[in-house]
């Protein structure tokens, strides 16, 4: 088992970070990067030539009919899909945002609670994973 996990450490961690710093701070990796952007311009050009090429070819007359004929039945069971949809949330969204749902608000002179490690709280104002003081409010602005 330590063998297995030796070697993910190995191949997650440190082959991607020597990948990744070879590729971004070397001087063989700018190379590397201008060599891809050149090989991924070339494959558009060559995509773009074969779609103007297929374009321009004649097809067979009856094709765009049935395409469309498939493409019609694909809009009409999308929008059976989204009536039905619809339909089962009723009126859920349309419901006004009630008290309950506001967000947290602020009171002068309330002090901010210091949580340490992993604790459930209760108190909506938890705004931030950070170290805070049990500095109360000012409703100036320092002066």
């Amino acid at each position: 088992m330590e063998l297995i996990r030796r070697i993910k450490h190995r191949v997650g961690y440190v082959w991607w970070w020597r990948a990744k710093h070879w590729w971004l701070d070397t001087q063989q990796g700018a190379v590397a990067r201008i060599l891809v952007l050149v090989m991924v311009g070339v494959a558009g050009a060559v995509q773009g030539v074969r779609a103007v090429i297929a374009a321009a070819t004649p097809r067979d007359p009856a094709q765009p009919q049935q395409a469309i004929i498939w493409i019609v039945v694909w809009l009409v069971v999308a929008l059976l899909v989204g009536v039905a949809v619809a339909l089962s949330m009723g009126n859920k969204a349309a419901d006004p945002v009630d008290a309950a749902n506001k967000g947290p608000t602020t009171q002068d002179g309330q002090s901010v609670k210091r949580h340490y490690g992993t604790v459930w709280v209760d108190d909506p104002g938890m705004a931030a994973w950070r170290v805070v003081g049990r500095d109360p409010i000012k409703a100036s602005g320092g002066k």
